[in-house]
């Protein structure tokens, strides 16, 4: 008797196990790949979108200055021509995003990754960029005068030379 209710148990959590595996790319899928349309309806209306998953959304040419975002998840973000002065970005996740052309005039960048992010072109006078990463960004052309780089990673020597010679401070050595 104990045997066959052992036996029975085995089954069921092998049935539960085999079920959970089929879901997990599912679920995984979900939580790599895509936005929260209810998070950028948040962001546009209330201008605040703490902790928010917009990674791969489109808000190229939004008008959001000093928006909220601190800790939101935005890998692969388009802000290409975006407005978003005084934005609070901390700690946000932004690896790869495309800033191109946006004006970040004095938005907070302190401990964000943009590993890989496009910011060329891009408005970054008076930006807090302390403790972010910063390694494979493009930086040409971007404005960024009185930005403080003060503990910055990963930036190579040709964007410190640019850096230092366009006015940022901080530098890293």
């Amino acid at each position: 008797m104990i045997i066959a209710k052992n036996s029975w148990l085995l089954k069921a959590s092998c049935i539960v196990s085999f079920a959970y595996i089929l879901m997990l790319p599912a679920m995984h899928q979900h939580v790599a790949y895509g936005y929260e349309e209810t998070d950028v309806q948040r962001l546009i209306k209330a201008n605040n979108c703490k902790n928010c998953d917009l990674q791969d959304a489109d808000l190229s040419g939004f008008k959001l200055d000093r928006a909220f975002l601190r800790y939101a998840e935005m890998q692969k973000a388009n802000l290409e021509g975006a407005h978003m002065a005084f934005a609070d970005f901390i700690a946000a996740n932004m690896r790869e995003a495309n800033l191109k052309g946006a004006n970040l005039e004095g938005a907070n960048f302190m401990h964000t990754k943009l590993e890989g992010a496009d910011l060329s072109e891009t408005n970054l006078r008076g930006t807090d960029m302390r403790d972010a990463r910063l390694s494979g960004t493009d930086l040409s052309g971007a404005d960024v005068q009185g930005a403080d780089f003060k503990w910055a990673k990963g930036l190579n020597p040709e964007q410190k030379a640019y850096l230092r010679d366009n006015g940022a401070k901080n530098v890293p050595e």
